[in-house]
């Protein structure tokens, strides 16, 4: 005789168990309180409150005898918010008692534990696993306290218990691997970081908390010997004081000399002679102003310029003009800024077409021809000329991958204004970084220990 809502049909069993699973609740003991209380769910202006009982059969730990029921305490926790409220769990929590006897020589008291929530803990499971799943965003911890109405040293607890899962594997290594600094912060030494990435498949291994050479060192040996004699490759930049290093630590790698940073150190040398010849024709002048307005065109690999298409160039009476003729004019201002220009493209080609043959022809220039910016730049070059031969045989073997996740982290730290601690920053990363290996592991872990609480059920 009309329509019946599912609930009525299935019982109240069936609206009991429906609730818990909208509240969150996996313990099969706990229940709502229904005897006490007409409606157990209160929906109150600022919260709901939620009252619950917690009982089930308890054996003494001493004899093992069914202990007494002895009355209830009430607790109250925190649960997953609903309708946007904050969730109280008013638990009713039965105590139980074993009076001394023959068998057990003291009294022995007990309290109802429940699954969803440690001991003398007042925060539910559910709560801290969001967290956990919450600080895989680009969010600062002080909104995700506010979103999951706890406070920011719940956050940081949540952050500290995930230390056992964010460890690295130290009987293992990549065949090739590739690590760069970046800048982290005060706890660091310096400053500066390091990541640490399998370069093949571009995930990142960990964040290591510097990039002196006595700590590297002592990180990388607490890997087997086995995992450091497996490593082939290492890509890094053109640091030096790495090389010895990467030697006695991967005795069976290649170094490879990273493409963007043999060119980043030409085009920072080139830019800089530029600046020069700017501040020698003087501030305002016709060369100052058309070298400022057109550094970008200046620092374009050549084959990138367009020679077919002609703009009104207003630095140049506003002639039409091609990017191949402004280019022309500029280099036109100075001899020195020709030479680098000439320099700064050769090495670009040199790095495109992988010639071992143009490297050994840019090489042999004499560093005296060269502009002054320029003479460390071809000392530095000659110095790693077998690295950047191996860079031209595992040509797909980059940094760029580790240039990416380094402008990750630089967005996770604008947003979280920074961060005091290595180890909260570390794993905010590792977190961030869906493709890393302990992120993985972590995920891993999470299914498995789900899989094992539903065959319990």
């Amino acid at each position: 005789d009309g329509w019946t809502p599912v609930f009525a049909k299935k019982g109240p069993s069936f609206m009991n168990n429906s609730i818990k699973t909208i509240l969150g609740i996996k313990d099969p003991y706990l229940k709502l309180d229904e005897k006490n209380f007409d409606n157990p769910i209160e929906d109150q202006p600022n919260q709901i409150i939620v009252h619950l009982i917690q009982t089930y059969p308890m054996h003494c730990p001493k004899c093992g005898h069914l202990m007494c029921k002895n009355g209830y305490k009430t607790v109250n926790c925190l649960g997953p918010e609903l309708h946007f409220k904050p969730t109280i769990w008013s638990i009713k929590k039965q105590k139980y008692i074993c009076k001394a006897s023959s068998s057990c020589p003291e009294v022995v008291t007990k309290l109802a534990a429940v699954e969803d929530i440690h001991y003398r803990n007042h925060i539910s499971l559910a709560i801290k696993q969001r967290a956990m799943m919450l600080l895989t965003k680009n969010e600062s911890q002080s909104d995700l306290a506010k979103e999951l109405n706890v406070s920011d040293w719940t956050i940081r607890r949540v952050i500290t218990n995930l230390d056992q899962f964010f460890k690295p594997n130290y009987h293992w290594l990549p065949r090739h691997i590739a690590f760069d600094d970046f800048k982290s912060g005060r706890f660091a030494p310096s400053g500066m970081s390091m990541i640490l990435m399998n370069i093949e498949n571009k995930r990142t291994l960990d964040i290591i908390l510097s990039r002196k050479n006595s700590y590297l060192r002592k990180y990388f040996l607490r890997y087997d010997r086995s995992a450091r004699l497996a490593v082939q490759t290492v890509t890094v930049d053109l640091y030096t004081p790495y090389r010895h290093l990467i030697h006695e630590l991967f005795p069976h790698a290649l170094i490879i000399a990273d493409h963007f940073h043999i060119v980043a150190q030409a085009y920072r040398a080139f830019n800089k002679i530029r600046i020069q010849v700017m501040n020698r024709a003087g501030a305002g002048t016709h060369k100052w102003r058309a070298l400022k307005h057109f550094w970008k065109l200046l620092l374009t690999p050549a084959n990138e310029l367009k020679y077919d298409n002609y703009w009104s160039r207003r630095n140049f009476s506003y002639a039409q003009l091609t990017d191949v003729e402004v280019i022309h004019r500029l280099l036109s201002f100075d001899n020195e800024l020709k030479r680098a220009y000439e320099y700064y493209q050769n090495l670009i080609l040199v790095i495109a077409h992988r010639s071992k043959k143009e490297l050994k022809n840019l090489l042999a220039i004499k560093w005296t021809q060269l502009p002054q910016a320029l003479q460390k730049v071809q000392r530095t070059l000659r110095r790693h000329k077998q690295e950047i031969y191996n860079s031209f045989k595992y040509d797909t073997y980059t940094n760029g991958p580790v240039e990416g996740t380094n402008n990750k982290i630089k967005v996770i730290k604008r947003t979280a204004y920074g961060f005091r601690n290595f180890f909260n920053f570390r794993i905010r990363i590792l977190l961030a970084l869906p493709n890393t290996y302990i992120a993985i592991n972590w995920r891993n872990k999470q299914t498995a220990h789900a899989k094992v609480q539903a065959q319990a059920a």
